[in-house]
């Protein structure tokens, strides 16, 4: 496995920049991450079996030159206006290859379309049969974990554009989905699509949504009174959507794994996944801070603002805090989550009906709340908002500072500064 340059820039400029200590796993946080080793290698066997049975190609391939925009293949159950204006676009001027893959796994029929912006005889079709290779693992699990009840016919379509997520490019525009959102997909239909509309953590998204269409969140429970209970902390106009959180949660909980097992040269190595999955969520969860100051930085706020009871916090967020997609829970609630991964890892087990499957009962969804409520303001929380608020403010005057200076090393910081994406962890 190898990560994206943009990966290594990220991880590079917070390998020297440490400002949250790490988190050391227990005995318990190690036997539930072998337990999702566990499940990555069975996944990983059934795939060497899956290509040693069909001699190598388990699947159909079509690729397919795109001239004109009526080529491209849309997916059949959302409109053009489910994707956002700008990426819409793109997507119709800059599509050149569609690579169609066709196979029947689980007693599903599925199909992948990556529709892509490089031209037909520069593809690498190897790199698309690599990702292949990795949806057919995370589908193995899916089926172990997911309702067999949906998704009988299941397409996904890439739209592998280069547009990236990042902040505004003014401070009165409200972050939106053109920002933050990369894919979208409804809930446990017998007939499922899922639509990822940039390159840019492709793999976490797609992770991240069949985690919505296979029924593994409560996105198909009634939130209201959870939705009050968060609201009662972060008084802001927020549709709160606190399954988005959970899901997000688990994609990236998912992908740190997927790359922890990737890079080993010897799979069945327990000891050298464990340190690469801590290695990795570490750096996440710093991100995660990065990213949460970020967003609220760009709408004039601090992290105490959002709930704080003195008369100035309450002006400012009432005033301050918009959104149009996400940001509580993508930005906020998952940082709470992420800080104290182990104890939430630990929840999950205990709570779920199984590791990765929420409980839908309305007592699971209090509890849930009540694990916000617990940790959205503990010593360890506030300590690393603070230095991380902190940081994030020396970094944008640095930013101010060199922005007229063209160099390379001033366009990284500046992707440092301005990037909306959610994780660090992207394999190449």
């Amino acid at each position: 496995m190898k990560l994206t340059e943009k990966s290594k820039h990220l991880m590079s400029f917070f390998l020297k920049n440490k400002l949250i200590s790490e988190s050391k796993h227990t005995n318990k946080t190690d036997s539930i991450l072998l337990t999702l080793y566990d499940d990555i290698l069975n996944a990983y066997i059934y795939l060497l079996s899956l290509k040693k049975n069909k001699r190598e190609k388990y699947y159909k391939l079509n690729i397919k030159k795109i001239v004109s925009a009526h080529q491209i293949t849309k997916p059949k159950n959302f409109n053009s206006n489910s994707f956002p204006k700008e990426i819409r676009k793109t997507i119709d001027d800059n599509s050149s290859t569609e690579i169609l893959y066709s196979f029947s796994l689980f007693d599903r029929n599925i199909k992948v379309f990556f529709i892509v912006e490089e031209s037909i005889d520069r593809i690498k079709i190897e790199t698309y049969n690599k990702h292949i290779d990795n949806i057919v693992l995370w589908l193995y699990i899916l089926n172990e974990y997911g309702s067999k009840k949906c998704s009988a016919n299941f397409t996904t379509y890439f739209y592998f554009t280069k547009l990236e997520k990042h902040v505004p490019d003014s401070n009165i525009d409200i972050i939106d989905q053109i920002h933050v959102n990369t894919g979208f997909t409804t809930t446990c239909p017998a007939d499922s699509e899922i639509v990822i509309f940039r390159e840019e953590e492709w793999f976490k998204v797609f992770i991240h949504e069949t985690f919505h269409n296979f029924a593994l969140d409560f996105s198909d429970m009634n939130n209201t009174t959870c939705h009050r209970t968060i609201l009662n902390i972060f008084n802001v106009n927020s549709q709160v959507n606190l399954y988005e959180a959970y899901t997000e949660f688990w994609a990236e909980i998912m992908n740190i794994t997927f790359c922890s097992f990737l890079s080993l040269k010897k799979k069945e190595n327990e000891e050298e996944f464990l340190t690469n999955c801590e290695f990795l969520i570490n750096f996440e969860r710093t991100y995660s801070f990065f990213q949460m100051v970020k967003a609220l930085d760009f709408m004039g706020l601090t992290y105490t603002d959002l709930y704080h009871k003195k008369h100035e916090s309450i002006v400012m967020r009432s005033t301050l805090y918009k959104e149009n997609t996400n940001v509580l829970a993508y930005y906020v609630i998952k940082t709470i989550m992420l800080n104290n991964y182990q104890s939430f890892l630990s929840w999950c087990k205990i709570n779920n009906l199984s590791l990765l499957q929420f409980k839908k009962t309305v007592s699971n969804q209090s509890e849930f709340c009540k694990f916000i409520q617990k940790n959205y303001k503990t010593r360890s929380m506030l300590e690393n908002v603070y230095k991380m608020e902190s940081f994030y403010a020396g970094q944008i005057k640095d930013n101010s500072l060199t922005s007229n200076k063209a160099s390379g090393k001033n366009d990284i910081h500046s992707f440092i500064i301005n990037n909306m994406r959610m994780s660090i962890c992207e394999m190449g």
